[in-house]
């Protein structure tokens, strides 16, 4: 994970984009454990921001990491941090809380917008046919 400080942008590994995308898919909850402590913490803050807590498999990805999501979540509700992964991230994204709009990929583009609905059950059942090119 590389911070740029032209344009405050941090830059996040192939693999946390592509558990990202596929947060409201599938369990990526191995994948999640060989991330970084710092992305881990990033990608947790961006999924809550951007992926419907309510989606099951977006609850099964979150249950291992109850613990870090509280720890984001009192942050979101004002309250000091002593975690220095949290404080790092807090400086690199320029806000009181950990923005997530300075999230881009290695090549520096802006991750993807998370699957609809509609698009969530195409990439289902291209799995469940064993056609996982998607």
């Amino acid at each position: 994970m590389e911070m740029t400080n032209e344009t405050k942008q941090i830059k996040v590994s192939k693999e946390f984009v592509d558990i990202f995308k596929n947060f409201n898919v599938i369990n990526k909850v191995e994948e999640m454990k060989t991330l970084s402590k710092k992305e881990l913490y990033l990608l947790l803050t961006l999924c809550l921001d951007k992926h419907d807590d309510e989606q099951p498999t977006v609850v099964y990805n979150f249950q291992p990491f109850r613990e870090q999501v509280m720890e984001l979540f009192e942050i979101q509700d004002d309250k000091e941090t002593l975690n220095p992964i949290l404080q790092q991230l807090i400086d690199e994204s320029g806000d009181k809380y950990i923005e997530t709009d300075c999230i881009v990929d290695e090549m520096g583009n802006k991750l993807p917008e998370p699957m609809t609905k509609e698009e969530v059950r195409d990439a289902k059942i291209n799995i469940i046919n064993g056609d996982d090119s998607k």
